[in-house]
């Protein structure tokens, strides 16, 4: 049995360092305490925003904006129609559709662009109007352009 033994410890030993994952350093590695994963927090996205010209935010002429309303109140026309501005907010507009009715009355605002005028109806029937401000005497919408009445 004692001749046996050498042999045995000899195969233990071969068996043990073929299992053995090698190691890179002498000192075996000090335990270390990982700390614990921080979750980021995710600010809301923000909703997709499109140019909707159907909402103005501002609620009176040219609030949070330089825009006069004082001074862009006044008459606008070409040859089909008049749009007369009021300082407070308040149109009247006559055109040749309207030359047997009553001149359409309803409330004009700037749009948060500060670019647009959106004129609402009284009558709800009526569809809003958005008039480009291509300056304090011209409006714009597609192909109809009014501009300041200087006759008053």
């Amino acid at each position: 049995m004692r001749k046996s033994l050498p042999f045995a410890l000899l195969a233990l030993a071969t068996l043990a360092a073929c299992n053995r994952a090698p190691s890179t350093d002498a000192t075996p590695a000090a335990a270390t305490v990982a700390a614990p994963a921080t979750v980021a927090e995710v600010a809301p996205a923000a909703p997709a925003t499109t140019a909707h010209y159907g909402v103005a935010e501002s609620a009176a002429p040219g609030e949070h904006t330089t825009f006069d309303a004082k001074a862009f109140a006044g008459s606008f026309g070409n040859a089909n129609m008049s749009v007369t501005f009021t300082a407070d907010g308040m149109y009247n507009m006559t055109n040749e559709s309207l030359a047997a009715k009553e001149p359409a009355t309803g409330t004009w605002t700037l749009e948060p662009d500060a670019h647009h005028v959106r004129l609402d109806p009284n009558s709800k029937a009526d569809a809003d109007r958005v008039y480009e401000l291509v300056s304090n005497d011209e409006l714009r919408n597609g192909d109809e352009v009014l501009k300041r009445s200087t006759a008053q």
